[in-house]
Formats: structure tokens, sequence, C-alpha cells
């Protein structure tokens, strides 16, 4: 790996050492999942999870609403949101 990649390597990684951080925010409080059940409003306490699809199935099983998951990047532009909607219809 030369120095142009070495240093583009290190600008798509962030706090947890991986391309990206998900993360699990409600809608309306602004507050982080911290944990299996706890909340935060705290971004670095915030729990990472591996995919987007164990952040989606976090809420569906706890049947917990008006979340969304956020994507964030070492470079910030490329961070994005995602609502999670459960139209399972419980």
């Amino acid at each position: 790996m030369g120095i142009i990649d070495t240093v583009n390597h290190e600008r798509l990684h962030n706090r947890s050492g991986k391309s990206m951080n998900i993360l699990l925010q409600n809608k309306r409080t602004l507050n982080y999942v911290e944990g299996l059940s706890g909340w935060t409003t705290k971004h670095e306490k915030a729990r990472m999870f591996e995919t987007g699809l164990e952040a989606l199935f976090f809420c569906f099983n706890r049947h917990i609403n008006n979340m969304q998951i956020l994507g964030e990047f070492g470079d910030a532009r490329m961070n994005f949101t995602f609502p999670v909607t459960d139209l399972r219809g419980d």
C-alpha cells in the first residue's frame, strides 16, 4: 500500500476502526441506543451495530418506534440517515 492509499484508508476509518459506524437514534429525542436497553445523549457512548440489518432487527424485535439508522463514515460528507419503519402492522 502506497502513501496515498494509506492516507485514504485512514480518512475512511472512524472511531470504531471500521469504514462505517452504524448507530440507532430516536428521531424525536435524538437520543442514541446504548447497550441492550439504555439510552444516551452522548454520541461516543452510543452502541455500534455491525450491520444496518442488525440495527433494523434491534428495533423490530423490541417494537421501538420513531427511530433512524445513522451511517457514519470517516468523511462526514458521506454520512446518511435512514428512517426505520415497521410495516408489519402489530
